[in-house]
């Protein structure tokens, strides 16, 4: 742990734990959303009643949902105390992921890595009440972190401390249906992996496929899942009933698009642009560049078009400023959509696979390169999960935080890879210098 003896790094963390703390005392409004309801619960049913009803009628996270039953009925300041841990504990573990393997750690990326976090716990947690969302994103986040942590810890991974919190926080997260994926994903990478070189394995990654499995065993089955999507279907999303799976996966993609697009995801923004210049850096090729480039291109080219729009009357500024309406999907899946519609969603499909051939670029078909792409697609499988479910536009964009997390993952790991680069610094002082 002799990162956390950084003198930077504790300063960093420092800071971001009295911001998270003032955030907490003096800007939070409880009450909200469904927190009311896990309130009122018990009052008039049991605590193992209340979730066989939830199993049997609305929902498969009886893990989360029984944690989250026993925090909101103690009162506001122990959840207030908990997710203030919470939020620690995913800024100490984000750190560690990302630099644990450096010599030395540069401030700049801890630095940008902390105010996007504070952002995600300032912005994006309260849409269904803050006790009832954080517990089901933020913690569950926190706990899916401190799943994986055995795997970074190579020769000491026997360490029985680390699999004493590890494993509860495993069975916790993959409760989560869209963290299940995730780790299904990530851990069958791992586990293939072993068994193309021939080695035996890690029993701590075949136990988190092992949980994954059963998890996504239970929640197809759970016959609250399927009460649910019904009722949802009918309330939200009429016709998503007729959707086959493959109109459900292209739902997921386009909620995808929809997270990326939509408005400015700043992540996003922030990760095309660092992957851009890393790429910058390695390659310097015309067409390795333009298809580099391309996914901070939509990104800027959309602020622009968004910032003109209110002062411009051309209608396809308009058109491709407002393509991502609620009503969308069921028009798209009826046939109706517009060519012009179906050509942008192309256009920004497109831009999303030169995000993984920008990677390969950076790290070919490395151990490091195959991680990279794995983590991207384990993050975006999260999000496209949301497919398979009528409020996948209902949920807005909390349903997004772990995509975005692989984002900001990505994003770091690409900057890190500027100071391994002896021509970088030539390079661009070389570029500034024609320019001037």
């Amino acid at each position: 742990m002799a990162l956390f003896r950084d003198k930077k790094i504790q300063r960093v963390l420092l800071i971001y734990g009295i911001l998270v703390i003032a955030f907490h005392l003096f800007f939070l409004k409880l009450g909200k959303g469904d927190d009311s309801y896990y309130q009122a619960c018990l009052m008039e049913s049991s605590f193992f009643e209340i979730l066989w009803e939830r199993w049997n009628e609305w929902s498969s996270r009886g893990i989360i949902e029984a944690v989250l039953l026993l925090v909101v009925q103690q009162g506001p300041w122990v959840w207030m105390a908990l997710d203030i841990l919470a939020s620690m504990l995913i800024a100490a573990l984000a750190v560690w992921f990302l630099f644990y393997r450096e010599r030395e750690v540069p401030a700049a990326p801890v630095v940008l890595l902390l105010v996007l976090l504070l952002s995600y716990d300032f912005r994006e947690l309260s849409s269904a009440g803050w006790m009832t969302t954080t517990v089901n994103y933020w913690w569950s986040l926190a706990a899916l972190l401190l799943a994986f942590f055995p795997l970074t810890l190579g020769e000491v991974r026997g360490r029985v401390w680390a699999y004493v919190f590890s494993v509860p926080a495993a069975v916790f997260a993959v409760n989560h249906e869209q963290i299940c994926l995730l780790v299904l994903t990530y851990a069958l990478y791992l586990a293939l992996r072993d068994r193309k070189k021939r080695r035996g394995g890690f029993w701590y990654v075949y136990l988190l496929l092992g949980l994954s499995l059963v998890s996504l065993f239970l929640i197809l089955t759970c016959p609250g899942n399927q009460i649910r999507s019904a009722f949802s279907a009918d309330l939200w999303f009429p016709g998503y009933a007729g959707f086959h799976l493959v109109q459900k996966g292209l739902l997921g993609w386009y909620s995808v698009l929809l997270t990326l697009y939509k408005e400015m995801n700043w992540t996003y923004v922030i990760f095309t642009g660092v992957l851009f210049f890393t790429v910058a850096i390695k390659k310097r090729r015309p067409f390795e560049l333009v298809a580099a480039g391309l996914p901070f291109a939509s990104n800027v080219g959309l602020l622009i078009l968004k910032g003109i729009a209110p002062f411009c009357g051309n209608d396809l500024v308009h058109y491709i400023v407002n393509i991502f309406e609620f009503d969308q999907p069921v028009v798209w899946y009826q046939g109706a959509l517009p060519n012009k519609a179906r050509l942008l969603m192309l256009i920004y499909t497109v831009c999303c696979f030169c995000v993984v051939y920008a990677l390969f670029l950076i790290w070919g078909t490395t151990k490091k390169g195959w991680d990279m792409l794995v983590l991207l697609v384990s993050a975006v499988v999260s999000k496209v999960s949301m497919g398979m479910s009528p409020t996948v536009y209902i949920s807005v964009e909390r349903t997004s935080v772990f995509l975005n997390f692989g984002f900001l993952f990505l994003a770091v790991f690409c900057a890190l890879e500027w100071k391994r680069e002896p021509g970088a610094r030539s390079y661009f002082s070389g570029a500034f210098h024609k320019i001037k």
